[in-house]
């Protein structure tokens, strides 16, 4: 099994160089973090407590336990735990190239734990160099659902249009949490022309889902998506997804939903009325 993992010598080094620097693996650096603080911050089990303790660390010098103490923080189960283990490494240039190397070989093999971890790590790190990796890995149907997610979060995160085509392949997976997480990864591209591989997800069985295609295709003014909406909008059993689809006509502003946010305003609720009261005055 792959796993991504300093080999010790590298530790030893680092520490070594530390002490002649002048420094140690507990002193304070930064905003005043230390190693002590991240095991006790650990020992809590609590997500927020470890996230302030490695923020308050990020420019700690560390020792080759402490190393290994963040490296286990990569493997967390909980996804916000490994993504600010992702972004306390960022800033070490040195553990950054080797970790991106370990990274993108264990989404090359075939323990899913091991690729959803690597995935979240290069995400963390902003790699637009494993663009290419991270998108043959999304689509790996021999990887488990919660890696495929990680691998189209990390996608999102690279925000460049060049994982379009990968994001609306994963708009088709089987998994409701990987079609959620790529119409969230869509919206976050730089430059986002439009949302037309979006508007399929408002039909999707999935309310998440549904959810979040109607404020994507609203927030990207996606003109395709109107007739999806409007259906959205007078039948789905969901409250926000009726509420979001008449915002999005809204944000979209053809004169053409004006019969259908009208009858909105007889809706049940009391949130899908006045959101298609304001958005019948931003029709153009």
């Amino acid at each position: 099994m792959t796993k991504i993992r300093f080999a010790t010598k590298t530790f030893l080094v680092l520490a070594t160089a530390a002490v002649l620097l002048g420094t140690t693996g507990s002193a304070q650096a930064g905003r005043g973090g230390s190693h002590a603080r991240i095991q006790n911050a650990i020992r809590t089990g609590s997500v927020e407590v470890i996230i302030a303790e490695v923020e308050r660390a990020e420019r700690l010098i560390c020792s080759s336990a402490c190393i290994e103490t963040m490296m286990s923080l990569l493997e967390d189960s909980r996804y916000e735990v490994r993504e600010v283990a992702g972004w306390w490494f960022a800033r070490r240039p040195a553990q950054k190239r080797e970790l991106r190397e370990r990274s993108l070989a264990a989404l090359q093999g075939s323990d899913s734990t091991d690729a959803r971890n690597a995935a979240d790590t290069l995400g963390a790190f902003r790699d637009a160099t494993a663009l290419s990796q991270l998108a043959a890995a999304a689509q790996r149907q021999d990887l488990s659902a919660e890696a495929r997610q990680a691998a189209v979060r990390a996608l999102g995160l690279l925000r460049k249009a060049d994982a379009n085509p990968a994001l609306a392949a994963a708009m088709r997976d089987g998994d409701a949490r990987v079609r959620l997480e790529a119409a969230t990864a869509w919206y976050l591209i730089t430059g986002q022309a439009g949302a037309a591989p979006v508007v399929a997800l408002l039909g999707d069985a999935d309310v998440e889902v549904r959810r979040k295609a109607a404020s994507v295709v609203g927030g990207l003014r996606e003109a395709t998506g109107r007739a999806a909406l409007e259906q959205r909008l007078a039948s789905d059993e969901d409250t926000l997804v009726r509420r979001h689809s008449a915002w999005a006509l809204g944000q979209i502003g053809d004169p053409a939903s004006r019969a259908a946010l009208q009858a909105a305003e007889g809706d049940a609720s009391s949130l899908v009325r006045s959101t298609a009261r304001a958005a019948l005055r931003s029709l153009r």
